[in-house]
C-alpha cells in the first residue's frame, strides 16, 4: 500500500498496522510518499556505504522480515537535516532501545548510494557533508522487536528530507541483529558501557543461567582485538532470586558465562573483571529478568 503526497495528519493506518510501532510526523512537515506493507527482505543497513569491486554497498546490512512502515518527509523551509534527524531520535529515547549503527557527514559514504541503491528514493539524494543515518533495535514487552532506521539529508536546493523506516519485524530470535563493532566503541568511549544484548533463561537446574547470541559476542570480540589495551568489566544483574544474596550469586553466575565466552573466542581472560550485583540497580531493569554490562575500565 503506497499513498504518495499524503496529507501528514490524514493518513489513515491500515488495521495490520494497528499494533506496530508507529512514530509521530514532524510538525509541519509535508509527507512525500507513504507505504505500508508485509516484506519477506528488507535490507538494514549497519555500515556506511562503500565502492566494493565497483558496486555500492553498505559495509554491513541484516536481512530481515515483517511489517513494513516506509515515510518520506519533507521539512518545512529553514528546517535542518540534523533537526529533522534529532527530532526522530528524541522520540526514541523513552523506549527500550539498542543503537546498531550510527554516521554523519562523510563517514556515512555517498548520498547517491542511500538515495539509488539503498531507500531507492530520488529526494534522498543530496550533499554528503549534510547527512545524517542510525539504525536502532525496539524492543516491546509482549511482542517481536521493531527495527528503526533513520535517515535525514539536504539537497544542494537546500530542501530538507527525512525518511523513517520502521520495521516490524516477526521472527523472534531467528534474526539476530549485532551493532556494529564500531559503534560500539563509540558508546564505550562516550557512555562507559553498554547492556550486552542477552537472554536470561531457566537453566536444566530450574536456576536461570545466561545465553549469549553469538553475533554479539563476536562483535565485542571485535571490539576487543582493535583495542588490545582496553580492559572491561562484566556486571551482572539479577532480580529473579528470592533474597539478595540469591540474586548476586545468579548475577555472578551471568558475568561468569559471559567472560568463558568471550575467553573461549580467545580473549586474554586478564583483561575482563567479573561482579554481580544482584537487584541493586533497579533503575536498569526495563522489565529483564537479569543482564550484564560491558563496563569500559579506566
Amino acid at each position: 500500500m503506497i499513498l504518495a503526497g499524503a496529507a501528514v495528519l490524514g493518513w489513515q493506518v491500515p488495521a495490520m498496522a494497528q499494533t506496530t510501532l508507529q512514530l509521530e510526523d514532524y510538525h509541519g512537515a509535508r509527507a512525500m510518499f507513504r507505504s505500508q506493507e508485509r516484506t519477506e527482505e528488507y535490507s538494514l543497513a549497519l555500515g556506511s556505504y562503500r565502492k566494493i569491486e565497483g558496486i555500492w554497498q553498505s559495509e554491513r546490512e541484516q536481512r530481515l522480515s515483517g511489517v513494513l512502515t516506509r515515510v518520506t518527509y519533507e521539512l518545512p523551509e529553514n528546517h535542518t537535516a540534523e533537526a529533522g534527524f534529532e527530532f526522530y531520535l528524541s522520540r526514541l529515547q523513552a523506549m527500550d532501545k539498542r543503537e546498531l549503527f550510527s554516521c554523519k557527514a562523510r563517514s556515512c559514504g555517498a548520498s547517491n548510494a542511500w538515495a539509488n541503491n539503498h531507500f531507492k528514493i530520488l529526494q534522498l539524494y543530496g550533499q554528503d557533508q549534510n547527512q545524517f543515518y542510525a539504525a536502532y533495535e525496539v524492543n516491546r514487552p509482549g511482542s517481536s522487536p521493531a527495527y528503526v532506521s533513520l535517515y535525514a539529508v539536504q539537497r544542494g536546493n537546500k530542501r530538507v528530507y527525512v525518511q523513517v523506516d520502521i520495521l516490524n519485524s516477526d521472527k523472534v530470535g531467528d534474526d539476530v541483529v549485532a551493532t556494529n563493532p564500531q559503534t560500539l566503541i563509540n558508546v564505550l568511549q562516550s557512555k562507559g558501557y553498554y547492556v550486552f544484548p542477552d537472554v536470561v533463561v531457566d537453566g536444566a537446574d530450574g536456576k536461570p543461567s545466561l545465553q549469549s547470541g553469538e553475533k554479539h559476542l563476536t562483535s565485542l570480540v571485535r571490539v576487543l582485538q582493535q583495542h588490545p589495551a582496553w580492559r572491561i568489566a562484566l556486571t551482572g544483574h539479577d532480580y529473579h532470586g528470592k533474597n539478595l544474596a540469591e540474586q548476586q550469586q545468579y548475577s555472578l553466575t551471568y558475568a561468569n558465562q559471559l567472560k568463558a565466552a568471550l575467553v573461549a573466542k580467545g580473549v586474554n581472560a586478564a583483561r575482563i573483571e567479573t561482579h554481580g550485583l544482584g537487584s541493586l540497580a533497579p533503575a536498569g531493569r526495563s522489565g529483564m529478568g537479569g543482564r550484564v554490562e560491558v563496563v569500559l575500565l579506566p
